[in-house]
Parts: structure tokens; C-alpha cells; sequence
């Protein structure tokens, strides 16, 4: 059975201020043997190269220890940032933690 985490940031902007807290939630979520990982990003309306820089290092970090990470909420700017750098299928993306359940739940 997997063990799933969810962290919804409060900030708006994914930034090098505001990427800190992702990466202590992935460090200690892998320590508590989590093996789901969803970044709920509803709130995120900006982000720039080094909020990018973080996802890909907490998926990399996720994918080493042998676990799944995720994206869902991903609109507006963020989104396009992906889609821009070509970096959106490294990601799974759901639209919504609805979704991410029910893949669970299936699973």
C-alpha cells in the first residue's frame, strides 16, 4: 500500500524565496516513507526558473527513492512556463487532487 502526502502552498509566486518549504515537504515526506507525492499548486499563479528548478529537483529526488510525484491545479503562467521549456512531460499532471485520488483508488 502507498503511503501519499499532499502540500498545497500558501504563496502565490514559486520563486527562490518560496521554494524552500517544497523541498524540506519532499525531504521529510520521503523520511516518513511517503511513496505518492501531489504539489497542489491552486494557489501558484507565477512561477519563474528557479520555482521550475525546484520541481525538477523534488522529482528527481521522488523518482530516486523509487516514488511518484505529481503536479495538479497547474494553470496560468506556471503552466505555460512548462509548456514553454518543454519540461510539462516530465511531469504527471492531474487537474484537480479529485483526480490523483481516484488514479490511487484505481490503482
Amino acid at each position: 500500500m502507498s503511503t501519499r502526502h499532499v502540500l498545497v502552498p500558501t504563496t502565490r509566486i514559486l520563486s527562490a524565496t518560496s521554494t524552500t518549504d517544497i523541498l524540506c515537504w519532499i525531504n521529510q515526506s520521503l523520511d516518513d516513507g511517503a511513496t505518492e507525492l501531489l504539489l497542489d499548486l491552486r494557489n501558484v499563479m507565477f512561477m519563474d526558473s528557479s520555482g521550475l528548478g525546484t520541481l525538477v529537483v523534488a522529482l528527481t529526488r521522488v523518482q530516486a527513492m523509487g516514488g511518484t510525484f505529481a503536479l495538479c491545479s497547474l494553470g496560468g503562467q506556471a503552466r505555460m512556463l512548462l509548456e514553454e521549456t518543454d519540461t510539462e512531460q516530465m511531469f504527471t499532471i492531474y487537474s484537480d487532487r479529485k483526480m490523483f485520488e481516484q488514479r490511487l483508488a484505481a490503482a
